[in-house]
């Protein structure tokens, strides 16, 4: 695919947890905020793992986050 078009990532989060959650808020969820939250778990274990290469480690731990 292209830069302005990547590829779709899988699915980290599970849909059906998150949308009970919002539904508890009384809110709804679109397709393209489910999309946007799991960007952002991809994003924050980058960064995660990223703090962890940069300490010697091989372990994600709480204090990556």
């Amino acid at each position: 695919m292209t830069e302005t078009n990547p590829a779709p990532r899988e699915m980290l989060i599970i849909q059906s947890k998150v949308r009970d959650e919002v539904r508890k808020k009384e809110m709804r969820v679109s397709e393209d905020f489910l999309a946007a939250l799991n960007d952002e778990v991809y994003a924050l274990i980058d960064k995660a793992a990223a703090r962890c290469s940069g300490n010697r480690r091989e372990t994600l731990k709480k204090m990556d986050v």
